[in-house]
């Protein structure tokens, strides 16, 4: 496959391919030095890669090397045989993706210092070109399947131009797949900072003072898009956003599952380079919006399919009503569930599965709505005897079904129906456990999240392991359980950030993980001991 861009004749400067004689846009984050040093020195260069994903310590690296920041375009079903154009790669994390999954990627980033890490993050793939340039550099020839705009539309001056220069370069019923912020996100109206200003509820009050960039609420940006041809516009929404996403959903998935489209986003979204509070509990302010039906006005972010000409594109089958993510551990333990219109969740890792004593499982599941046993048990502390019995009972009546799936029957994935309690998010296998070992582990992790949320169900001035020793009690298991349980709950947590099972990587992030365990425990039910 070629396209004309490939055909021209261009001067190659480290690994990249020079576009146009325009001056070069001077735009940096300030992380391209050192992203360019760890990806020179990685074995893994891959989009799942965990030497990269580690290495990924502050945002500014996370932005260019988290695994995450391809899981926007996981949630859709890419063609094999596709010519893709991606206008503003940055340092390749997309461009990286793409190069693994189509055929051919033409990738356009203006700034030589971000083509150069991109052109190193994908010298191994031949079907891969970086070049340096602009939009207007590309010729204006329908020569693409698919174009890639992953926040860039903010940044345009004449955003209806440049839309409509993009849908000249796609073929007849090509597809641009787009991704921005949203103006009106949950994240920004509670008081979350403006990702490209800094400045709270600049977006909300309409951008009164003038800045680098702006985004869109959902119909202007739905506009935008029609305004320069495309037909039909697609829109769905990303939690915490599309940079390092873990949630894409439709607007159908609050309509017809509002307590999975309530809970599906984990807040507080984050607020990157910022640590401070947020001024409006953004998860209750999402719930009102879920309530309200207006949920789609206030995703984070924004992931937009526009055809180039009426008809429907197949990125996203008409059966899905939602996709979301685990990629914040090993890669070998990375999974996608998708939410089916036939009210199904199907479950898959994101890579093939050896035989070991530790796997995640792919399977279906019915999707169920109820309220989480700890949710209930948070609102109803005198509950608590009877709704921890409740738990153990169906752990023992499936231990003998689930095996080593057992791992992940604990209260928190528990769902209290009205016709009784179904267990849900089984994903973890893992071999060797007892009966004993699992009711442990879940009165450990009840203590330590209901802990969180400032639980008093067990007096005041309690500490969380008096609070996991007394909830042990209630079944009938001695306090020194504690000390056990969390030796065995701190292996399985660095399997799963190390992705290996023995070794003496495992063991130093073992007695890192017990050490924070045991500090943990020390600390005061709602707060610090």
């Amino acid at each position: 496959m070629t396209t004309p861009v490939r055909n021209l004749q261009l001067v190659e400067r480290d690994g990249f391919l020079l576009l146009g004689d325009r001056q070069e846009v001077s735009y940096l984050d300030g992380g391209e030095e050192l992203v360019g040093a760890i990806v020179a020195e990685a074995g893994d260069r891959g989009s799942m890669s965990d030497e990269l994903h580690i290495a990924a310590k502050a945002w500014v690296e996370q932005y260019h090397l988290d695994r995450g920041r391809a899981n926007v375009l996981r949630a859709l079903d890419l063609p094999a045989d596709a010519a893709v154009l991606e206008i503003g790669s940055g340092c390749g994390a997309i461009t990286r993706y793409l190069g693994e999954t189509v055929a051919l990627v033409d990738s356009v980033e203006p700034v030589a210092a971000r083509a150069r890490v991109g052109a190193r993050r994908t010298a191994d793939l031949p079907n891969v070109r970086v070049f340096v340039g602009m939009l207007e550099d590309v010729p204006a020839e329908p020569a693409y399947d698919l174009v890639f705009v992953i926040g860039v539309l903010e940044y345009v001056p004449d955003r209806p131009a440049f839309l409509e220069s993009l849908r000249r370069r796609l073929k007849p019923g090509g597809t641009l797949v787009l991704a921005i912020e949203n103006q009106l996100g949950v994240k920004y109206l509670a008081g979350g900072h403006e990702d490209h200003t800094g400045v709270r509820w600049e977006g909300v009050q309409g951008y009164p003072n003038e800045g680098p960039a702006r985004t869109f609420a959902r119909r202007p940006l739905e506009n935008l898009l029609s305004g320069a041809g495309f037909r039909p516009v697609r829109t769905f929404g990303c939690f915490p956003d599309y940079k390092i996403t873990r949630a894409v959903m439709t607007a159908e998935l609050a309509e017809q599952h509002p307590g999975l489209a309530t809970e599906l986003p984990h807040f507080p979204s984050p607020d990157w380079g910022f640590d401070e509070p947020r001024p409006v509990d953004e998860a209750a302010l999402w719930h009102q919006f879920v309530g309200a039906g207006l949920a789609a006005e206030a995703w984070n972010s924004f992931l937009v399919i526009a055809t180039a000409e009426a008809g429907e594109s197949a990125l996203w089958p008409d059966d899905r009503l939602a996709v979301y993510f685990n990629t914040d551990r090993a890669a070998r333990w990375c999974s996608q569930s998708e939410v089916l219109v036939s009210q199904v969740i199907r479950r898959t890792p994101l890579v093939a599965q050896i035989d070991d004593e530790v796997s995640v499982r792919a399977y279906d599941e019915p999707l169920v709505e109820g309220t989480p046993l700890l949710t209930l048990l948070a609102k109803e502390p005198w509950r608590v005897e009877e709704l921890l019995t409740t738990w153990r009972e169906v752990l023992r009546e499936r231990a003998d079904e689930l095996g080593g799936a057992i791992w992940d029957l604990l209260p928190h994935n528990l769902l209290v129906t009205a016709d009784g309690v179904v267990a849900i998010d089984l994903e973890w296998c893992v071999e060797g456990m007892s009966v004993a070992d699992v009711e442990q582990r879940g009165l450990l992790l009840a203590a330590d999240k209901l802990a969180a949320a400032g639980w008093r169900g067990a007096g005041e001035r309690t500490t969380v392991r008096d609070l996991a020793g007394w909830l042990g009690v209630l079944l009938g298991h001695a306090p020194s359980y504690v000390d056990d349980t969390v030796e065995r709950e701190a292996r399985f947590q660095a399997v799963r950030i190390c992705g290996i099972t023995k070794g003496a990587g495992l063991r130093r992030e073992q007695d890192y993980l017990r050490t924070a365990w045991q500090n943990r425990l020390a600390e005061l039910v709602g707060g610090a001991g």
